[in-house]
């Protein structure tokens, strides 16, 4: 179950990083919400070491290869951690998977956000080795940011893309936009309507506009006075979430994801997913409480 984000402000904001570019702009991300929010910032790395097939007895990885990885990536994190003056930082080295190493870590130390970089790899590549960010948004137990080396450096989130199914995940992705928005911000919910076909000829079907609207008003009153709009768009849900995001000039998107594991997710995917691997934006993404 995730973590709910602190009703008052984000507290502990913990950072991934393998040292790329990608990562380097999370970095940048998570400490300029860190000042905003006077939140302590951890940042963490893995030196796992894939295990292979068992040798001959005695032989295995030399103890002095494993205590060079770690005194290497504990170097680096000094590094960077040098780059947050003013903040209080902590620097973590795991030896684990990334991915579950991670999600465990933000466990044990209840963070309140993750960030991490994505490379955003797409085709084979995915198929083949998949996103250690994928698997982290889709497993941790807090709310994940993630972004491409490419994506701006930090701003103020003056105006937030919200994609909604008016499911509990929407609702959880739309109380973290409220939370994050900068004062005077605005709130744009996206709502995708799968085209019905007729003679084989897509067309939108009103039933669900008018469904989707009168959810719209009903959340309304849970944001608290916060200029809100809603935009129908009819198609695949992830392409009308990042036309929407474009159109408005987002600065990032916030969504919710229901983090299926196992046969549900190979076979059904994630939305969320998909738009964090597509996504010129930073992505902010949580699962219902």
């Amino acid at each position: 179950m995730a973590q709910p984000m602190s009703s008052a402000s984000l507290q502990r904001i913990l950072v991934a990083t393998d040292f790329s570019p990608h990562a380097d702009r999370a970095f940048e991300w998570a400490a300029a919400l860190a000042r905003r929010f006077s939140a302590q910032l951890e940042l963490v790395t893995s030196v796992f070491v894939m295990p292979f097939a068992p040798g001959p007895p005695g032989i295995g990885i030399p103890a002095d290869f494993t205590r060079g990885l770690r005194e290497g990536a504990e170097r680096r994190l000094a590094e960077l951690a040098a780059r947050a003056a003013g903040l209080r930082v902590t620097t973590t080295v795991l030896h684990e998977d990334p991915s579950s190493g991670i999600c465990a870590l933000a466990r044990e130390h209840r963070a309140d956000l993750l960030a991490l970089g994505t490379r955003g790899r797409a085709g084979l590549a995915h198929v083949l080795l998949g996103s250690v960010a994928e698997r982290t948004a889709r497993l941790a137990p807090c709310p994940v940011l993630t972004l491409h080396a490419d994506v701006s450096p930090p701003k103020p989130l003056k105006r937030l893309l919200v994609p909604t199914d008016f499911s509990d995940a929407a609702r959880a992705a739309g109380e973290l936009a409220r939370r994050l928005l900068e004062p005077g911000g605005s709130l744009v919910f996206a709502h995708a309507i799968p085209l019905v076909l007729a003679a084989d000829v897509p067309l939108p079907d009103p039933r669900s506009e008018a469904w989707a609207r009168a959810e719209f008003e009903k959340l309304v009153p849970a944001l608290g006075g916060v200029s809100a709009e809603l935009d129908l768009r009819f198609g695949a849900a992830d392409g009308a979430v990042l036309d929407a995001a474009a159109e408005h000039a987002a600065d990032a998107i916030v969504m919710g994801t229901q983090g299926r594991t196992g046969l549900a997710h190979v076979w059904l995917g994630s939305v969320a997913e998909r738009v964090i691997r597509r996504s010129p934006l930073p992505v902010f993404s949580v699962k219902p409480a």
